[in-house]
């Protein structure tokens, strides 16, 4: 099947290079995106687990940020010019097996490095096709890359996606600050969270979220089985994360931009109940 390498540097834009990590796995499967994320010592020989990687991979994606190009060493000495350095090798490896190669412009980028600043070995990135990752268009700029795999490629993705429904709670808008001080005076077990979902980058919500431990597992799944019928009547459904015997309720309200009203006031008093 075929697979993905990420190339990046991590002292450049690494937020976005997790989060699209993360998106790539969800559409296209655990196994079939590899991106290093152990550290790496200095002076350590580069890892014959990496050029194995990049191997076995269909498309190298070249990760370029702010700091691809000028990050330096403590000597003040451009990584990128230094035969040894990890990203470099990389980059170097992929282009000289013919892999598939694509410059992934991030963190504000839209133009490939000149020429004359990259080493005689890398020239070649610029003889092929850049995408760009905007934070404006994040969803969509991550979704022609999605498409670009599978119609050029050969990937095939996996059916994860969420479908939510269409906005229709034209009565509910967002509470104020002092209103959401009121209503937790009334919810002492819960806490206002500023969530990041992988997939909304670079998105957050806010969310409302109590947590529960149980006994045992069992009594876990069965409480969250008891949630299912009041939640369902007052039509507002929870994020859930279950570990073992931890549970983590969650709630916002999509239809008003994953912000929170007096509808995830009334679902937590539910869960209460």
């Amino acid at each position: 099947m075929p697979k993905i390498f990420i190339s990046y540097r991590r002292t450049d834009a690494i937020d976005a290079v997790r989060a699209l990590y993360f998106q790539l796995r969800l559409r296209f499967g655990f196994n079939q995106v590899f991106m290093d994320v152990s550290a790496i010592s200095a002076g350590e020989v580069w890892s014959n687990r990496l050029e194995q990687a990049i191997s076995d991979a269909t498309v190298v994606l070249i990760v370029i940020g702010p700091n691809w190009l000028k990050a330096a060493d403590k000597f003040g000495r451009r990584r990128i010019d230094i035969k040894s350095d990890w990203v470099r090798r990389e980059v170097q490896y992929a282009l000289d097996t013919q892999k598939i190669v694509i410059p992934l412009l991030i963190g504000g980028e839209v133009q490939l490095p000149p020429l004359e600043a990259l080493p005689a070995p890398l020239k070649g990135i610029a003889q092929h096709q850049q995408h760009i990752l905007s934070n404006e268009r994040w969803e969509d700029d991550v979704q022609s890359l999605a498409n670009r795999f599978v119609t050029n490629y050969g990937f095939g993705l996996v059916d994860q996606t969420v479908v939510y429904p269409l906005p229709e709670m034209a009565n509910e808008i967002p509470l104020g600050e002092k209103q959401l001080l009121n209503a937790l005076s009334t919810l002492p077990n819960w806490e206002p969270v500023e969530s990041y979902i992988p997939r909304d980058y670079p998105k957050s919500r806010h969310e409302l979220r109590r947590g529960f431990r149980f006994s045992k597992f069992r009594y876990a799944i069965a409480f969250l089985h008891e949630l299912v019928g009041p939640l369902d009547l007052l039509d507002h459904h929870p994020r859930i994360e279950n570990q073992w015997r931890t549970v983590f309720i969650y709630f916002t309200t999509w239809d008003v931009g994953n912000k929170l009203t007096a509808l995830d006031i009334r679902a937590a008093h539910l869960v209460d109940e």
